[in-house]
């Protein structure tokens, strides 16, 4: 599955699990970062790697 067709997924699945008001917005470097409000909680620039959808509303949740 290609990174936007994840990102939807991923989406999709804040919002139905979490009540999450999700946005995405296509970058041109292949960033994925999830933002709370103005706050950085994941950069796969610095993980390399996208989240599972599990570890995005664990994330979520410690915030």
């Amino acid at each position: 599955m290609g990174y936007e067709a994840r990102a939807a997924s991923l989406a999709e699945k804040l919002r139905s699990d979490a009540g999450a008001t999700v946005s995405l917005t296509r970058g041109s470097r292949g960033d994925f970062e999830i933002l709370l409000g103005d706050t950085l909680i994941y950069s796969k620039q610095q993980t390399r790697r996208i989240p599972s959808s599990d570890q995005i509303l664990g994330l979520l949740r410690q915030t």
